[in-house]
């Protein structure tokens, strides 16, 4: 073969001899996609987050990794650092408020609640679209389309899943009620600095009142949702 890459398939001309380091580089290319992205995506978010997602929605996309396999990725591991420390996830909480639910103890809810209790990334994936609505609603008029507000919560999402990971994992060792108030505070500051910085459009006074107006929509979504839900497991 001359070249670099096969003329008709494309395959790198430099292919070794299977050992350790590319074993272990091909599990992460095929299960687990760690070197797809998924450091560059991490970082960028914390350093510029609104930046990195425009980005991504104007097609720069090669080193980036996928928005709904992040949350995917972090919301997973959130989960099970919440089992390992014995403590509840945002779904547990939520759940609990409205239907007064242990979620260690035997379930009396629905199997579809009792399954987002279990299943706390698919969970979260489905409470998305409805986040994205309310900002949507809230940000019209700034040019970005519905689909592109999922891609953007979905990339602050999984990075809200982050700051939750790293609380409930100081849990394991200090007992302090503030150590669940902290990162909900962190999470909707880190939505509020995401949105300074992806919406450079219209007025930015108004731009932190469409954040604020998104928080308070959803809630009263979401709040909806549950009542609905509520009623029809009464009957």
């Amino acid at each position: 073969m001359e070249g670099n890459f096969c003329p008709n398939c494309g395959q790198s001309s430099k292919v070794k001899r299977i050992n350790f380091f590319n074993f272990f580089t091909q599990i992460t290319e095929s299960v687990f996609l760690i070197n797809k992205g998924f450091f560059y995506t991490l970082i960028n978010l914390f350093l510029r987050p609104g930046q990195s997602i425009r980005n991504f929605l104007d097609g720069k996309r090669k080193y980036h990794f996928k928005p709904l396999a992040y949350v995917l990725v972090l919301s997973t591991v959130y989960y099970l650092i919440s089992r390992i420390a014995e403590q509840n996830t945002l779904i547990d909480d939520l759940i609990t408020g409205f239907f007064n639910y242990d979620a260690n103890k035997e379930s009396t809810l629905s199997p579809f609640l009792t399954w987002l209790s279990a299943n706390y990334a698919y969970a979260t994936l489905i409470l998305l679209p409805l986040f994205s609505l309310s900002s949507f609603i809230c940000f019209l008029g700034l040019k970005v389309n519905y689909l592109e507000h999922i891609v953007l919560n979905a990339y602050i999402t999984g990075q809200q899943a982050i700051f939750y990971s790293i609380f409930i994992s100081l849990e394991i060792f200090i007992t302090n009620d503030i150590l669940e108030v902290i990162p909900v505070f962190i999470s909707v500051g880190y939505t509020f600095w995401v949105y300074w910085q992806f919406f450079i459009e219209g007025n930015r006074v108004l731009n932190i009142i469409r954040s604020i107006f998104t928080y308070l929509l959803y809630t009263l979504l979401a709040a909806a949702g549950l009542s609905v839900i509520g009623d029809l497991l009464q009957h």
